[in-house]
């Protein structure tokens, strides 16, 4: 599971219309969780275990999560304006 994304632009300058971003690890306690996303040029590049282009940590309320866990932490990672219009991949 993952988000494809419009990237507007990357740490490297450039345009990424269709950048794969995943969770690559998650942790926390009773109140929260703390979300690491890795970001990708795009779906052929993270498969090619090349470089990220990004990378973002995100804390998220654990009353927010609803479901089996890692659908949620995407459902609501796909509300935060960094993931706008994004769609699962």
């Amino acid at each position: 599971m993952a988000l494809q994304i419009n990237l507007p632009t990357t740490q490297f300058g450039v345009p990424a219309p269709a950048a794969y971003a995943r969770v690559t690890n998650f942790f926390g306690n009773k109140d929260n969780v703390q979300v690491q996303v890795a970001i990708h040029f795009n779906a052929d590049a993270r498969h090619a275990n090349m470089a990220t282009v990004l990378e973002h940590a995100h804390y998220i309320n654990i009353e927010d999560l609803k479901g089996d866990l890692i659908p949620a932490i995407y459902g609501v990672l796909k509300t935060f304006s960094q993931y706008e219009g994004a769609i699962d991949v």
